[in-house]
């Protein structure tokens, strides 16, 4: 689920397009895909529907880690650490991880035309007289381009519709967009996505980093996103 925020989204600012092509194959030093299934020439948008992982790869290879790791230090993630500047970042291999809030304000920012701002749990603060004494100032930070955030959103939707997170999907027609995120023997199961009025980051495992079990287990992630925004909305 980090593919679409330091991957997809900074190569579209960079030309890329979802129509782009990029040869899904295995290669020496690089990462499988799930199900160790290959498809050759493909767009983007078909690469981020399947979840490929080579393609996400060669992608992040070609705009260098140092350079996709930037976006997210600009939406203030905390744990970007020195180790973290390998290829391997990609596909979600940092050393320390990511927070369901970071990965929640950093979806928004997609939503938002590429516009980051501060999360925060407090709008305001009002007296016993009920005079403001406090009032959040969201401040928006260019994060990226207005284009390549709508081609991003753009993508997801498919992925809602007909790709990876199609069981998460909203069954009311409310449009919705999204990214699913595995590891690679299931100790984590993420889901982030969007709706134009809410965002919501979903992560599921076991606190002693035991293997999600097969079946209904590795499905939490997207189960949980769809009954919470479906209430919510």
């Amino acid at each position: 689920s980090i593919k679409p925020l330091i991957v997809y989204t900074p190569s579209f600012e960079r030309g890329k397009t979802p129509d782009t092509i990029v040869n899904d194959h295995k290669f020496d030093g690089g990462p499988s895909n799930s199900g160790d299934s290959y498809y050759g020439d493909v767009t983007i948008r078909f690469a981020v529907q399947k979840s490929l992982n080579t393609v996400a790869w060669q992608l992040y290879d070609e705009l260098t880690p140092k350079v996709g790791l930037q976006y997210l230090k600009d939406m203030n993630f905390t744990n970007i650490v020195k180790d973290d500047y390998v290829t391997a970042t990609a596909l979600g291999g940092f050393t320390t991880g990511v927070s369901t809030l970071e990965m929640a304000s950093a979806y928004s920012t997609l939503e938002n035309d590429g516009m980051y701002r501060n999360p925060t749990c407090i709008k305001s603060i009002v007296d016993s007289d009920n005079n403001i004494i406090y009032t959040s100032s969201q401040k928006d930070t260019v994060i990226y381009t207005e284009t390549a955030s709508r081609m991003m959103t753009d993508v997801m939707t498919d992925v809602m519709k007909s790709g990876t997170g199609r069981s998460a999907n909203l069954d009311n027609g409310m449009p919705c967009a999204g990214k699913t995120g595995t590891t690679s023997d299931y100790n984590d199961v993420w889901f982030s996505g969007y709706t134009p009025y809410y965002t919501a980051t979903t992560w599921t495992g076991y606190d002693n980093n035991t293997k999600l079990r097969k079946g209904e287990e590795r499905n939490l992630a997207k189960k949980l996103w769809r009954a919470t925004m479906a209430k919510i909305h």
